[in-house]
C-alpha cells in the first residue's frame, strides 16, 4: 500500500520509506533472538512473585479477607457496591506484599524479563560453566551477626570440598536473580508506585532463603541490589505530599537500597533514567512500555547526552563496558559503530497481563460467571493494554507454544482447563473498559475520539495519567488497543473508554472501604469482640485505596450517573448504611470535618463543572437525611435506575443477559489510612444500621443472581440495536461508493 499520503499522483524518484540505516541508533531488521513472548513472561511473572513470597490461589469462600496472611487471593465480591449499582461487582487488587498495587505486576514483569533470559542461558550452559557461576554465588554469600558485622557463609576449604552433584543442586532461578541484580542497578522512571513495588521486590530477594550443602543463606545479601527511582519532585504540580513522604522513607531505609532522582518536567524522566542506566551499566525500567521506535529515539538522545558530558566520541562511548552492558540488556547490539535496536522494552506490559490472568484463574473455578466485564484505570494505557493483550492471547490459544501452555497449566490451571474445552470471548464473552483521569491531558482519549461534554478538568492534581502526554510513533499500547478495536476484541474504543472526575473519587474510595468493612465485620467472631478489638481487626483488613486506586470505580460510577442508570441517592444510601455521614465522609476524604472542609469539597467540585457541583451538594445533604426517608427515596430511585439500565446498558444487551461479573481494578493503597478514632466512628454507625443493610443485600442478591431472560424491553432494545447496526453498515457502503465515484470524477477532470 502506498505511503504517499500527501501526493495526488506517484512521482518517480521520491522514496516513501524512512531510511533506517542513518544515524548512530538504527532499527534492526531481525528481532532479538532472546526476546520473550508476552504470555511466556506473564506466567513467569506470577512464578517469580510466588518465589518471593506470594501464595498460590486458594478456593474462594466467604471468610477470605483482603490483607490476610493466610492467602494472596485478589478477587473479592463487593455486595455493597452491587446494591448501589444493581450489578455483580468484584474488586481486583494487587498482592498485599506490594501495597495491593497493580503496578507490582509491571515491576515484577520488568525484573522477571532479565531473570528469565538469564535462567535460560544457565539452562543451556555447560555443566562446568554453571558450576563456576554457582561457586561465585556461594563465595559471595554472607550472614550478618548480632554485632552487625557480616561474615562469609562458606570458607574456601568448604567450597573446595563441594562435589559436582552438590553444586548441581543449586536453585537456578535464585542463581539467575543473583547474577542479574546483585551488582547492577535498576533505574526506574515512574510517577511513584512502580518504584515502590520494585523496592519491595528487591527487599524480598534479600530475604528469600536458599539452602545448599546444609547451609542457609539468601538470594541477595542485604548489601546487594541497587535501585534508582526517577520520580516527580515534590515541587512538581503533579506530585502529592503523601507519595513524596512514602518515597523519601524508602531512601532512608537501612540497609541502603534505593536513591531518588527527581524531575519536574515529565520530558526529563525517561531520558534522564536511561542516561543513568548507561552511566552505571544498569537496567532501564520505564513505567510505560517502549516500542523499538521509541527506544531508537530515546537512545539517540541519551547516548548523545552521555558523550557530550564525558567529552568523548561515540566510538569511545560504545567501547565502555557499562554502556555496552546496558545496551545488551535492552536487546541492542553494537555493529560497525552503530547501535542496532532489535526490540522495545515491554517486560512491564507483559507483566501487567498477570493481573488479568489471576482474575480469570480465581473467577473460573467459582462456576457462577458466564460473562466478564473488566474496568481498568489507564494513564498512558499500559495496564489497560495489558489486560486487552492477555484477553486477545487467550482467545487464540493456538498462538501459544507447547512449553508456554505447560507453564500456563502449572501456574494457572483453571485458565488452561478453560482453553482445553471452551473459547474465551465466545463461550465466556469478555469486555474491557478503560477509565482516564479528566484532570490530566489524555492523548489516548484524544486518539480514541472521546469527547467529554458534561465535565471540566478542574485544577486538581491528576491521580492517574502521569505517563507520556503524547503518543510516539509505534506506541505499543495504542497498537494493542487498535488491534482489539478492529478485530472485534474485548476493548471497543471510545464506547469502552470513560472519564473519571475528582469529585466522584472520594465517593468511590468510601464505597470500596465500605465493602471491605462489611466483609470483615461479617465474620462470626467479629460479634464477640470488644470495640477496641473490632477497630484493630478492621484496621488490619480494611484499607482505604489511594486516589488512583479508586479511579476505575469512580469512572464506572460516573458512566452510570451520566447515562442516568444510577442515582446519587443510591450511592448516598449505600454509604449511609455503611456508617458514613457528611462529617465522617469529609474526614475520610481528607477534608476538615467543618464548614471549611465542606466549602473546600464543594469548591473543587464546582471547578469540574455544574454537574459535579450539583452532585457534591446533593450528596452531602443526602448523607445527613433521615435514614428511613433516605432508604425510601433510594428504593424509588432504584426502580428508575434499573429500568433505565435495561434501555441503556454499558455493554451490549446480549452480554448483559448473561449477568456478567463487573471486575473493577484497584491500583494500590499507598495513602494515609483513617485513624483508629475515625474507624471506630464509622464502625459504630455501621453496626447500628447493619441489620437493614444485610436485609437489603439479601433481597438484592436474589435478583442479581438470576441470569436475565429476554422480556419486552430486551426484545425491543435488541431489535433496534441490530437495525441500527444494519443501517450503519448500509450507510457506510453508500458513503464508500460515493467517495470512490467522486475520486474517479476528480481524477478524470484533472486528466482533462
Amino acid at each position: 500500500m502506498s505511503k504517499s499520503y500527501y501526493l495526488h499522483t506517484s512521482i518517480p524518484g521520491l522514496d516513501e520509506t524512512t531510511q533506517a540505516d542513518q544515524g548512530l541508533v538504527i532499527i534492526g531488521k531481525e528481532r532479538d533472538a532472546e526476546s520473550l513472548e508476552p504470555m511466556d513472561l506473564a506466567v513467569f511473572t506470577a512464578r517469580l512473585a510466588r518465589k518471593l513470597g506470594v501464595k498460590p490461589r486458594v478456593d474462594h469462600n466467604a471468610s477470605l479477607l483482603p490483607y490476610d496472611k493466610t492467602h494472596d487471593n485478589l478477587i473479592f465480591d463487593a455486595p455493597v457496591a452491587g446494591l448501589v449499582t444493581g450489578r455483580r461487582i468484584r474488586f481486583l487488587r494487587g498482592w498485599k506484599d506490594y501495597g495491593s498495587c497493580v503496578k507490582c505486576f509491571n515491576g515484577l514483569g520488568l525484573l522477571g524479563e532479565h531473570i528469565l533470559k538469564e535462567l535460560r542461558r544457565l539452562q543451556k550452559a555447560t555443566p562446568d560453566s554453571r558450576r563456576a557461576d554457582t561457586l561465585a554465588f556461594l563465595r559471595s554469600r554472607k550472614v550478618r551477626g548480632a554485632d552487625g558485622q557480616a561474615s562469609l557463609i562458606f570458607t574456601d576449604a568448604e567450597l573446595a570440598a563441594l562435589t559436582p552433584e552438590q553444586l548441581d543442586g543449586i536453585d537456578l532461578e535464585s542463581l539467575a536473580i543473583w547474577k542479574v541484580y546483585a551488582a547492577r542497578p535498576v533505574v526506574c522512571s515512574t510517577s511513584s508506585n512502580m518504584g515502590i513495588s520494585l523496592h519491595e521486590a528487591l527487599r524480598f530477594m534479600q530475604k528469600k532463603p536458599v539452602t545448599l550443602a546444609g547451609r542457609d543463606f539468601t538470594i541477595l545479601n542485604d548489601d546487594e541490589g541497587w535501585l534508582i527511582i526517577w520520580c516527580p519532585d515534590e515541587q512538581a504540580d503533579f506530585m502529592n505530599a503523601e507519595k513524596t513522604e512514602h518515597l523519601r522513607s524508602l531512601e532512608q531505609e537501612q540497609p541502603p537500597l534505593t536513591v531518588l532522582h527527581t524531575y519536574i518536567n515529565r520530558k526529563q524522566r525517561d531520558p534522564g533514567a536511561l542516561k543513568d542506566a548507561l552511566d552505571a551499566g544498569g537496567y532501564f525500567f520505564p513505567t510505560n512500555p517502549q516500542s523499538g521506535d521509541e527506544m531508537q529515539n530515546l537512545l539517540a538522545n541519551s547516548l548523545a547526552d552521555v558523550a557530550r558530558e564525558r567529552r568523548c566520541t561515540t566510538d569511545q562511548l560504545l567501547a565502555d563496558e557499562k554502556v555496552c552492558y546496558t545496551l545488551r540488556s535492552l536487546g541492542c547490539s553494537v555493529e560497525n559503530g552503530r547501535v542496532v535496536v532489535r526490540s522495545g522494552v515491554e517486560g512491564g506490559l507483559f507483566g501487567l497481563m498477570t493481573g488479568y490472568l489471576v482474575m480469570l484463574d480465581e473467577t473460573l473455578p467459582r462456576n457462577d460467571t458466564a460473562a466478564i466485564s473488566t474496568w481498568n484505570q489507564a494513564s498512558i494505557g499500559a495496564a489497560l493494554a495489558a489486560a486487552v493483550l492477555a484477553d486477545l492471547q487467550l482467545r487464540n490459544p493456538s498462538c501459544l507454544s507447547a512449553s508456554i501452555r505447560a507453564d500456563l497449566k502449572a501456574t494457572f490451571p483453571a485458565i488452561d482447563s478453560l482453553l482445553s474445552r471452551q473459547q474465551l470471548g465466545k463461550d465466556i464473552p469478555t469486555r474491557i473498559h478503560g477509565v482516564f483521569d479528566l484532570a490530566n491531558l489524555q492523548s489516548l482519549a484524544q486518539l480514541l475520539g472521546v469527547v467529554v461534554e458534561r465535565h471540566l478538568s478542574g485544577r486538581g492534581t491528576a491521580y492517574v495519567g502521569l505517563g507520556s502526554s503524547s503518543y510516539a510513533n509505534g506506541n505499543r499500547c495504542y497498537e494493542i488497543l487498535k488491534a482489539s478495536m478492529t478485530g472485534n476484541g474485548p476493548f471497543m474504543g471510545k464506547e469502552t473508554f470513560h472519564p473519571a472526575t475528582h469529585t466522584l473519587n472520594p465517593l468511590a474510595q468510601a464505597l470500596i472501604y465500605a465493602d471491605d468493612m462489611h466483609r470483615a465485620a461479617s465474620l462470626p467472631q467479629f460479634a464477640g469482640m470488644t470495640m477496641e478489638q473490632k477497630v484493630a481487626h478492621l484496621c488490619s483488613h480494611v484499607r482505604k485505596p489511594e486516589p488512583a486506586g479508586a479511579a476505575a470505580m469512580a469512572g464506572y460510577l460516573l458512566a452510570r450517573l451520566d447515562d442516568r442508570t444510577l442515582s446519587i441517592v443510591e450511592i448516598a444510601a449505600g454509604l449511609r448504611l455503611s456508617g458514613f455521614d457528611s462529617t465522617t465522609f469529609l474526614e475520610f476524604a481528607g477534608f476538615n470535618k467543618d464548614q471549611q472542609g465542606t466549602n473546600w469539597f464543594l469548591q473543587e467540585a464546582t471547578e469540574e463543572g455544574p454537574f459535579m457541583e450539583v452532585l457534591a451538594r446533593q450528596f452531602l445533604q443526602l448523607l445527613d437525611r433521615d435514614l428511613k426517608e433516605l432508604l425510601a427515596l433510594a428504593a424509588q430511585e432504584r426502580r428508575h435506575s434499573r429500568l433505565n439500565y435495561r434501555l441503556r446498558p454499558l455493554d451490549p444487551d446480549e452480554f448483559e443477559q448473561l449477568n456478567p461479573a463487573v471486575n473493577i481494578y484497584l491500583t494500590g493503597d499507598n495513602t494515609r489510612q483513617p485513624r483508629p478514632r475515625l474507624v471506630q466512628a464509622i464502625a459504630e454507625r455501621y453496626l447500628s444500621t447493619r441489620d437493614q443493610l444485610v436485609r437489603l443485600l439479601a433481597e438484592d442478591q436474589a435478583v442479581q443472581n438470576q441470569a436475565r431472560t429476554l422480556d419486552t424491553i430486551g426484545i425491543v432494545s435488541t431489535v433496534f440495536n441490530r437495525l441500527g447496526g444494519a443501517l450503519g453498515w448500509l450507510h457506510k457502503r453508500v458513503d464508500d461508493v460515493g467517495q470512490k465515484i467522486l475520486a474517479s470524477h476528480i481524477r478524470n477532470e484533472a486528466g482533462r
